[in-house]
């Protein structure tokens, strides 16, 4: 069983640390954020399917559920932190621009972005993962797609 765990956490640990930096756009929370999936993970390995794709999507729904308790969360609503410019690129490593990109999008583009191209989600299985209508996630993705689009014209035309 430990076993399990240790490979199930080298596996996924980058890609849901890369889903909750989406979600939240700061190391700390995410270190924490991940934290506490895994240990949530660990405590209830015996009852969750051992299928690996509904561990991953386990991993994923539990993710994006922390993330979204991290911000009703009277400590992120009521504190001002002070302005930490923080570069994404210095910490973590990005396989190519298209990542780069996807950072730039508004939250609620982001994650479903994450799930549809990083964790190869239909766009049927992310909507019962978020709870947001299947059409919705299709627009959400059109739209995003659009904003990357112009995003990237508007590089071209500086160079």
């Amino acid at each position: 069983m430990q076993n399990w765990f240790e490979n199930i956490f080298s596996k996924y640990i980058d890609d849901i640390y890369r889903l909750a930096y989406s979600y939240t756009h700061n190391k700390y929370d995410s270190e924490d954020i991940v934290q506490r999936v895994f240990l949530k993970y660990y405590n209830k390995q015996n009852t969750i399917n051992k299928n690996e794709f509904e561990v991953k999507k386990w991993l994923v729904v539990t993710t994006i559920n922390e993330c979204k308790d991290l911000f009703k969360s009277i400590w992120k609503k009521k504190v001002n932190f002070f302005n930490n410019e923080y570069d994404i690129s210095k910490e973590y490593k990005f396989e190519d621009d298209f990542n780069a990109y996807i950072d730039k999008l508004p939250k609620k583009y982001r994650i479903i972005f994450h799930l549809y191209y990083y964790y190869g989600y239909t766009t049927k299985e992310i909507s019962t993962i978020t709870k947001i209508k299947e059409s919705t996630i299709r627009q959400r993705l059109a739209r995003g797609r659009k904003i990357l689009k112009l995003e990237r014209e508007g590089e071209n035309e500086k160079v």
